[in-house]
């Protein structure tokens, strides 16, 4: 009968319950702390990118008027606005090296009417004032006061040059006294602007630089026309100057959001392969389940000898259940074996009971009358015929001690018999037959040897197997029985090179009624190995067809604890002194 819910399938939906719920719960609370923690961590780092920038910004227009006031105080640089000639050399060297700064276009000299008197172009001094003076003015530019310092400016990118700013400071005599004219640093803007860095921020963190006019500039110390979305105020750098950022918080949570649809592909991945994985576990599971469930209906309808395929060490408790079916069958297929020989037994022993009183008793009075004839009859014909009647007068006694034999066995005395003994006795009693049939008989290995067990009955298996083997073998055939010792078991081996047993054959030899011959009972294997087992032995047949067949009764061997067993069982119970008849077929 097919489940209506398949336990695979059940763990597959729940597996996946547990794991969609899992990620769909850990997205929530991703989606709820992302927030705050980028804002906790970018807020941290906006904070010390913008403190970053104040303080480079500061520190470079200091160094600017630093620089400046060792040029302003210098006792000959006031020369520059009267004579120019006059100046020594040595300050020229000084103005000319100071203008060579890479953050400086050159250094101006203005006279008390902020009239432009000289200039002194640096490196990367280009367009006005350095080649056209007429076009350069200072008008419209707003000027704040840092100090004793003036910032005037910026000057934004334009058809006339490129972006600049002026510090300048008055000019000072030897007694520090200010005369009338200043000396400014032409710098470019970039060269402040350029000190905006974002770090780590990039495309997160925009920095602008607010001129006193309200402009923005960028970076890059280009104008910014039109004013960015969410613009936030900074704190000033010089006073009218200050720092204005943009924050994209679109890019901030980028990563974060490439992380989560990252999640999102893994766990999708996941639920693929977890159902990939569960549909090829519930194929290989229906599959194996499928096979015990065969198995579980096999036995049900009667077939006791089906068996399920395992590996010899198991891999999965499917393979532990395989081998407990296959074990379970087998102890139930020999317990109904046991059962069904039980009844045969019981049957067959009122059977024989029933037969020995009403059949013995009638064949001696009829043996007695047979006899009897047989004295007076003087017709030799007549007579012959009368000794055959009683041969089978015989032959139909030794039947029902057969039945009687099998049906209800009795274990003998068990005691010491040589090995020689055995086979003299089995030699003797199985001669006849072996001339008849022209085969030989021989022995091999320690005839001193000997076993524990009882001796007409060892005798009686050992006769039946020897004359088995003899009728098997074509004329000219060999029956050799061999002895050895197997530590404290002596086992005997009756091999033949006859005709040999088919394997279904083989399998049912030891069956009571089953025979191949016409003239035969089935009983003779039938009682050999019960008898062999009642002395405490095990018989094994080998057998190949065309090749022969080999037959091996294992006993115990004589030793000094079963004689001392033997001497008190003698005391203690009756000899048997049944007869042992021997029937010579399978």
């Amino acid at each position: 009968m097919k489940p209506r819910f398949s336990l695979v399938g059940r763990y597959t939906l729940l597996s996946l319950t547990l794991m969609v719920g899992s990620i769909a719960l850990l997205s929530a609370l991703y989606a709820a702390v992302s927030d705050l923690l980028t804002e906790r961590l970018a807020g941290e780092r906006l904070e010390a990118q913008v403190a970053g920038n104040v303080n480079r910004l500061t520190s470079f227009i200091e160094n600017r008027i630093y620089q400046l006031e060792t040029l302003s105080t210098h006792p000959s640089t006031p020369l520059y606005l009267s004579y120019n000639d006059a100046v020594p050399e040595g300050v020229k060297e000084l103005v000319r090296v100071e203008a060579d700064s890479p953050d400086l276009y050159g250094v101006l000299f203005f006279d008390g009417n902020e009239a432009l008197t000289d200039v002194i172009p640096g490196q990367a001094a280009s367009g006005s004032p350095y080649w056209d003076r007429e076009s350069w003015t200072l008008k419209g530019l707003p000027t704040v006061t840092f100090g004793n310092s003036e910032i005037i400016g910026p000057s934004l990118p334009g058809g006339d040059g490129p972006a600049w700013l002026l510090i300048r400071q008055p000019l000072r005599n030897s007694a520090d006294q200010a005369i009338k004219g200043s000396i400014g640093l032409h710098v470019r803007l970039a060269s402040l602007t350029e000190l905006m860095r974002t770090e780590n921020l990039a495309g997160i963190l925009t920095f602008f630089l607010r001129t006193p006019a309200g402009d923005l500039i960028d970076a890059t110390g280009n104008l910014q026309t039109t004013t960015p979305e969410a613009l936030r105020t900074g704190p000033e750098v010089l006073p009218g100057w200050r720092i204005d950022y943009v924050v994209s918080a679109s890019e901030i949570l980028s990563p974060l959001r490439d992380a989560q649809l990252g999640l999102y592909a893994l766990a999708s991945v996941m639920v693929l392969g977890t159902v990939a994985l569960f549909w090829a576990l519930a194929r290989s599971l229906r599959r194996r389940v499928a096979r015990l469930t065969q198995g579980a209906e096999a036995f049900a309808s009667g077939d006791l000898k089906f068996r399920l395929s395992a590996p010899k060490n198991d891999k999965d408790e499917i393979d532990v259940l395989a081998h407990a079916f296959n074990a379970m069958a087998d102890r139930l297929q020999e317990m109904i074996q046991r059962t069904v020989q039980a009844e045969k037994l019981a049957v067959l022993g009122e059977f024989a009971t029933g037969v020995a009183h009403e059949v013995r008793n009638p064949l001696a009075t009829i043996k007695l009358t047979v006899q009897a004839l047989e004295k007076g009859e003087a017709d030799d014909q007549r007579r012959d015929l009368l000794i055959s009647l009683e041969d089978e007068i015989d032959r139909l006694n030794r039947v029902v001690g057969n039945l009687l034999d099998y049906a209800r066995p009795v274990a003998g005395a068990p005691q010491p018999v040589d090995i020689r003994r055995i086979f003299r006795h089995a030699s003797v009693l199985t001669s006849g037959l072996a001339e008849t049939h022209h085969v030989t008989v021989s022995t091999s290995g320690d005839p001193r040897q000997s076993v524990y067990a009882s001796p007409d009955q060892v005798i009686q298996c050992l006769v039946n197997l020897v004359a088995n083997a003899i009728q098997a073998c074509e004329p000219g055939g060999v029956v050799q029985l061999r002895t050895f010792r197997n530590g404290d078991r002596t086992t005997v081996d009756v091999t033949d090179n006859g005709s040999g047993m088919h394997e279904s054959v083989l399998q049912r030899v030891t069956e009571p009624f089953f025979t191949t011959r016409q003239e035969g009972t089935g009983l003779g294997l039938s009682i050999t190995h019960q008898l062999i087992k009642l002395n405490g032995g095990d018989l094994l047949i080998q057998s190949t067809k065309g090749e022969g067949t080999t037959v091996s009764v294992t006993l115990p061997a004589a030793n000094s604890d079963n004689l001392l067993m033997a001497h008190n069982t003698q005391k203690q119970r009756p000899a048997d002194n049944r007869h042992a008849f021997t029937d010579p077929d399978h």
